[in-house]
This record gives C-alpha cells, structure tokens and sequence, in this order.
C-alpha cells in the first residue's frame, strides 16, 4: 500500500522559480511529510522560452539540505553529458554526509539538446549516450559505494579517492524510458524511475528490469504530472494556474483534457484516487507527482490529506 512517505513533490526550476520559492517548495513538502523533494537538473528552460529565472540544480540543491532536516531530496535527474561522472560523485557524498544521509542521486542520460549546445557540450546521439552512462554509472558507483575509481574508458576516465564518505548508503537511481538504460539500472542501482508511461510501454519495460536484475532488489518509481481539485470548479481553477506558469493561452478544460489523456492522475479526490491505486497496484512502489506551481498550497496540502488517506 502507497503511503505519504513513499511520495514526494517534484519540481521544475527550470521553467521560471527563484531560489527563495524553491526553498520554500521543500521546506512545504516537508511540513506536509512528504518523503521526498526532487527537482529537475536543466541548465536551460525546457519548454524553449528564455529570459526567465533557472536556478541551476546543484547549487540549490545545497540551499534544501542547509534549509530542511528531515525530507529526502536530490536530482530528477543529473544528465552525465554535462555532469562529469567523478565530480558528481564528490559533490553528491558531500551532500549526503552534510544532511546526514538524506541525498538521493538520480542520473540520466540526458534529451535536452539545446541546453548541451548552448553551454560547448556535445549532444551524440542516443546509443552514444547510453554508452557515455554506462561508463558514468561505473565511475559514479566506484567512488560513492567503495571509496575510490580506477577507470579509463571512451568518454570517461577517472583514478581518485572520494571523500568525505557517505553518511550509510546512498541511494542510486536511475531515471530511463528505454531498454538499454533499463538494463543497466537493473544491474547497478537501487531504483529504476521512469517519467509517466501508458500501461503496455510501463509493462514491457518493467519485464526488462525483471529480466535483467537477477535476485538484485530494485524499486521501481514514477514521475509525472497530476491535478487535483476538490471539486470541479477548484480542479479548473488549478488547471488555470498550471497553464498559466507554462505561459499558455489555453483553457482548464484543455489542460484537464490533456492530462486524462496521458493518463496522469487527474481528478477530483474520488477519483484521483483511485487512479493512484491502480498505479501502486501495477508495480509502483513510489510516485512523485510533478508540479509547476508548487506556490499553490492548497492543492497540495490535498494532495497530501488525499495520499494520507489511500
């Protein structure tokens, strides 16, 4: 059974939020216990628009640690094409020992091409980049989980020690939609997440994790979007605000629509709710619902009433 704790709030800095709301965003989450704060780490807007605040990832990732105490929090997800694979590993053992066990480290192979070229990194194409995080993930899990990588390969290369070392384990998780990454989560990671899928795709490609995982236990969890209304006037009203933060001109009906269309939990708090569970009882061990407004709090202190009650 889903429980509170086994969710979390994520964020999208990189579509227009300052520092002070991000914060904000996971000091509320924890508040309301939430068991996790992710954000996403793009160095650009990703829906094409410019000329709006981006705080970039790590940095504010550091301001969650130093401002909350309990909630878990980290990256949805670090592309390794701009995250070099030993750095990384520094900077994520750094955090994890300053908030004493709480960072979850979540890489990619990165999508977003003109965040690459904007900033002098290359974007190869995607069998490239599935072996660029390959490479990556043995660095990143040498140095987090043993202390120390020796490691020469195509893309990447990496002798040296990593201190300071994590305060216990720390989690790895691997955000992918296709089967090369999956099997590679499978074999390496604790936990495999995937951005809202239909049934039959989440299906075959949780067959390849099964397949590929042996006896290695490996969570499975799902990021997407979602609204909740308490009832259809307040659903709409929400709906209006997410359009809004995306700077579209398109009416709540549209966007509700959409979002039933993709299937992501939608509704008011009956059935929203039972969308959740059919999730959960598909093979979802955690879900963390994607917002764009994360200033609507009434949403999301519903969010948090309807989960507790599941």
């Amino acid at each position: 059974m889903l429980r509170l704790e086994d969710c979390g709030i994520m964020l999208e800095p990189q579509l227009g939020m300052s520092m002070d709301q991000l914060v904000g965003s996971a000091r509320l989450a924890e508040e309301l216990s939430f068991g996790y704060l992710y954000r996403s780490d793009h160095i650009l807007p990703t829906d094409d628009r410019r000329g709006i605040d981006s705080p970039e990832c790590w940095t504010s990732l550091g301001a969650v640690a130093a401002s909350t105490s309990k909630i878990k929090f980290g990256p949805l997800v670090s592309p390794v094409g701009f995250r070099n694979p030993a750095l990384l590993a520094k900077m994520a053992c750094t955090l994890h020992s300053y908030s004493r066990g709480r960072l979850q480290l979540a890489i990619g192979a990165g999508w977003y091409e003109p965040e690459y070229r904007a900033h002098g990194f290359p974007f190869p194409d995607l069998k490239e980049r599935v072996a660029q995080f390959d490479e990556a993930l043995e660095i990143i899990t040498a140095l987090v989980r043993a202390g120390r990588a020796d490691f020469d390969g195509k893309f990447f290369s990496a002798h040296t020690d990593c201190y300071p070392r994590p305060d216990g384990h720390l989690h790895i998780i691997v955000g992918a939609r296709t089967k090369p990454l999956v099997r590679i989560a499978a074999k390496r990671v604790d936990e495999w997440n995937f951005f809202h899928l239909p049934p039959e795709d989440f299906n075959e490609l949780r067959g390849v994790l099964d397949a590929s995982r042996g006896d290695k236990k490996v969570e499975v969890s799902e990021m997407g979007p979602f609204m909740i209304g308490r009832n259809q006037s307040e659903l709409e009203a929400n709906a209006k605000l997410h359009a809004s933060k995306m700077g579209q001109d398109i009416a709540p009906q549209e966007v509700l629509k959409r979002l039933n269309a993709r299937g992501a939990p939608c509704g008011t708090v009956e059935d929203f709710t039972e969308q959740v569970r059919t999730i959960n009882d598909s093979g979802v061990q955690k879900i963390y619902f994607q917002t764009l407004a994360p200033e609507n709090k009434p949403m999301l202190e519903l969010l948090a009433d309807t989960l507790t009650g599941l």
